[in-house]
């Protein structure tokens, strides 16, 4: 199973019990309760204030059953909704005449345990019970202040607000279990997720390795095995070009597996650090804001410098101009004689400018991003 099917169970889980508990509140309130109140005013002091409470509870029922239907939490609105059904129901049972009070048309401290468990059903057991146990108390002694204290109603008032609490309370202990193991659901679907990621990290990783050397075998391999075996001498000027050459590709290669916040400018370091190392005096400046460019952008950009780079003599100077629509990477270096030569033309997207004057040589490489580049 997918971590989304886990995670969607999960949520129908809650959604299905706040269906089901807004059913039962709605069946208990309206089918059974409702009527009750309705044909036997007499058994109220003021059939105002009892059907003006029951109106209330409906209304916050059609609030509460709008809400799940639009899968709202409760947020906020939780513990007004939970005083509003609390205050109700004690201003219900305080117009209930004192002989009525462990009979039928006393309704009202019944039914907000189906409230509470409708709205305290994703917090621990301990809010509902703790409501609940304080509307009981207020009951018992609005009961014993109307005078109906005799030990046969005391005794019947308790066996049903047992039995009722007892229905509640299996609810509430079902929603609550239902709720947790929808929350375990959902961290085994996060952690499987997260495992998964880790493993999709690696072989990315992996990959990157293996292009990485798959781009060296083509050019840093033979170098090193004609130097190892002697086809190549190590002081030949050309020899010792090719190896900055291939340093530099070497370091760009490990700066583009860096997560920084301009990976051009921070492959372009790489390369300069090659030929600063071998004693070139480079200065570099960026203007303008530099996109975040494919890899294939960089690496376009960045080869025709590298090995003019490795042929500079004692200095160079390197700009890059980032435009609206372009990205531009210059280099002036002296040793415009020992430079390799290098193609002029446009590949691609890249366009690339060759000039030499006396000892100096100035490459110009333009980067224009594709019509379908974002």
């Amino acid at each position: 199973m997918s971590d989304s099917a886990r995670t969607v169970i999960a949520d129908e889980f809650i959604r299905g019990l706040h269906i089901a508990t807004l059913g039962v509140t709605t069946a208990v309130l309206c089918v059974w309760f409702l009527p009750i109140a309705v044909t036997t005013p007499g058994a109220y002091t003021s059939p105002l204030l009892e059907y003006g409470c029951l109106t209330v509870l409906v209304a916050l029922l059609a609030l509460a059953a709008g809400m799940v239907w639009r899968e709202r939490p409760w947020g906020r609105l939780r513990w007004p909704m939970v005083a509003v059904a609390l205050v109700a129901t004690v201003l219900a049972t305080a117009a209930v005449r004192p002989e009525q009070l462990i009979l039928p048309p006393h309704w009202s401290w019944k039914v907000f345990g189906w409230f509470a468990v409708l709205l305290l059903m994703d917090l621990p057991l301990g809010w509902f019970f703790g409501v609940l146990a304080l509307q009981q108390a207020i009951s018992l002694v609005q009961v014993l202040a109307a005078g109906q204290g005799d030990k046969s109603t005391l005794v019947e008032l308790g066996v049903t607000s047992l039995l009722v609490a007892s229905w509640q309370g299996a609810v509430a202990v079902a929603a609550v279990s239902l709720g947790q193991s929808a929350a375990v659901a959902r961290e085994t679907a996060a952690q499987e997720e997260r495992i998964r990621l880790s493993e999709r990290v690696a072989e990315q990783v992996h990959g990157d390795r293996q292009n990485r050397y798959i781009d060296l075998s083509t050019t840093t391999t033979p170098l090193l095995e004609g130097i190892a075996d002697g086809l190549l001498d190590p002081a030949d000027p050309q020899v010792r070009r090719n190896c900055s050459v291939e340093a530099a590709r070497m370091r760009r290669l490990f700066a583009e597996s860096d997560e920084v916040a301009d990976p051009l400018s921070h492959e372009i370091s790489a390369c300069i650090d090659v030929a600063e190392r071998q004693g070139t005096s480079v200065q570099a400046s960026v203007r303008g804001t530099v996109p975040v460019l494919p890899l294939p952008a960089r690496r376009a950009l960045t080869e025709p410098v590298i090995p003019v780079l490795a042929g500079a003599r004692s200095r160079a100077r390197l700009t890059v101009v980032a435009r609206d629509n372009q990205v531009t990477l210059s280099v002036v270096v002296d040793g415009a004689l020992d430079a390799p030569p290098e193609p002029t033309g446009t590949d691609g997207p890249v366009q690339i400018s060759r000039l030499i004057s006396g000892d100096q040589l100035w490459l110009d490489v333009t980067w224009k991003p594709p019509a379908n580049f974002s």
